[in-house]
């Protein structure tokens, strides 16, 4: 590794790392759904769902699935 190189960049310690944020709205309600509320979901695979809710479980809420006659049902249960 030459030397010149490294002296462009600046390695830095403590620098906080900002929120990710997210351009792309939902077009489904998990975010405001409250605990025991639920939503079908007909045109969607599970693992499709899944992926749906994937950052609403990261801030601590829980969901649960189950299929249904039309698709697939989601509830929010914490």
């Amino acid at each position: 590794m030459n030397s010149s190189n490294n002296a462009k960049y600046k390695v830095e310690n403590n620098v906080v790392l900002p929120v990710k944020r997210s351009y792309r709205n939902s077009k489904y309600p998990f975010g405001e759904m409250l605990p025991n509320q639920s939503v079908e979901i007909a045109d969607k695979t599970y693992a499709a769902i899944i992926g749906s809710l994937r950052k609403h479980k990261l801030e601590g809420k829980k969901f649960t699935i189950r299929r249904s006659d039309v698709g697939h049902r989601v509830w929010r249960i914490s």
